[in-house]
């Protein structure tokens, strides 16, 4: 039996094979998460609009201040979000796990969840901030009974018209 020293074996053990690929994937499917919770957190706004109101008799007057014989409708914008904004983070995933199976080497693959984790983040920023900007600009002052149209920011928010008549309650 010899006493001379042997050279030491490195059987330091890493992790199973393409851990670094199954944390990222784990990280897409998180921010995927966080977003879809965030995105109908802050989708919600609304706005409404009653033109005219009361005279002094109990009559109703329009938004110019003449008497009318019915009661003016009222008007109530609720933005909400857009289901497409969900099917848009499921295929961001399912697209980016798809390309990292066929992804040629580690690098490519973590690339590849790198853009989806900032491809979701960037669909939900964008979904809000547009969605948000294009609801506040409806010019409310401008429906009138007659006709009105409202342009959804569609397919990153949805909104929905409500008329009611005014009532003296």
């Amino acid at each position: 039996m010899s006493l001379a020293p042997t050279s030491p074996t490195s059987t330091a053990v890493t992790g199973l094979p393409g851990v670094a690929v199954i944390s990222r994937i784990r990280r897409v499917v998180i921010v995927a998460l966080i977003a879809a919770l965030v995105y109908p957190t802050l989708m919600v706004a609304s706005r409404g609009y009653c033109p005219g109101g009361f005279d002094g008799s109990g009559g109703f007057i329009d938004a110019s201040g003449r008497p009318v014989d019915e009661a003016p409708l009222c008007v109530q914008l609720t933005l909400g979000p857009n289901p497409l904004v969900y099917l848009g983070i499921a295929a961001i995933v399912l697209l980016a796990l798809g390309r990292v199976m066929n992804a040629s080497d580690q690098a490519a693959a973590l690339k590849t969840l790198n853009r989806a984790s900032i491809g979701v983040a960037v669909l939900v920023g964008l979904a809000i901030v547009v969605s948000h900007i294009w609801f506040f600009m409806i010019p409310m002052e401008e429906f009138t009974s007659g006709s009105w149209t409202v342009f959804s920011p569609f397919p990153f928010g949805s909104i929905d018209v409500t008329t009611t008549p005014m009532s003296g309650e």
